[in-house]
């Protein structure tokens, strides 16, 4: 199987001259990690190719979209539009053999990831990482908003798949 990630950046942003971006190491070990755990889940026995779009967006956009699709009027960290109900692993939905399956697509906010990477004393590499992660899992249909057993489901493997990813990026935890 393969895993395709098209990764997007609105618009590099420089701060005294520093361009907010990510690192091509850290897409490289979140395709890895991603492509891990698709192989675990039997939803894509059968799949030859998984793919979604990653958008690094700034405030305008996400607010914009989460307006749009939530009628939620303010910015937010990480929106995901999933294509399919439920691909998730812990759930007996088939993907009926199909040999290619589009995700969706995930839009981070490069202002909030990197607030919120101050806030939480990591990198900003680390913070678009774990958005990223917890806008996968939307994906295949994990909601942390339906309930507090949703919520507890979703964090744990949202914990696991950032773990493996700071292990091998050599970051703490």
């Amino acid at each position: 199987m393969k895993l395709l990630i098209s990764v997007n950046d609105t618009q590099v942003k420089k701060k005294k001259n520093k361009v907010i971006s990510s690192k091509l190491s850290e897409f490289l070990v979140l395709e890895q990690v991603f492509l891990k755990f698709l192989r675990e889940n039997q939803h894509f026995d059968t799949v030859d190719e998984v793919s979604f779009n990653l958008t690094l967006c700034g405030k305008v956009k996400i607010k914009r979209l989460n307006n749009q699709y939530r009628a939620l009027d303010k910015v937010t960290d990480v929106l995901s539009f999933g294509v399919h109900d439920n691909l998730r692993p812990d759930k007996k939905n088939k993907t009926q053999n199909q040999s290619i399956i589009e995700l969706g697509d995930i839009y981070i906010c490069r202002e909030v990831a990197l607030k919120q990477a101050s806030q939480f004393q990591i990198t900003y590499e680390q913070e678009i990482l774990h958005l990223a992660t917890h806008g996968f899992l939307h994906l295949l249909g994990f909601d942390h908003e339906i309930s507090l057993k949703e919520e507890k489901i979703m964090e744990d493997f949202e914990d696991k798949i950032v773990s493996k990813m700071y292990k091998k990026l050599g970051y703490k935890k």
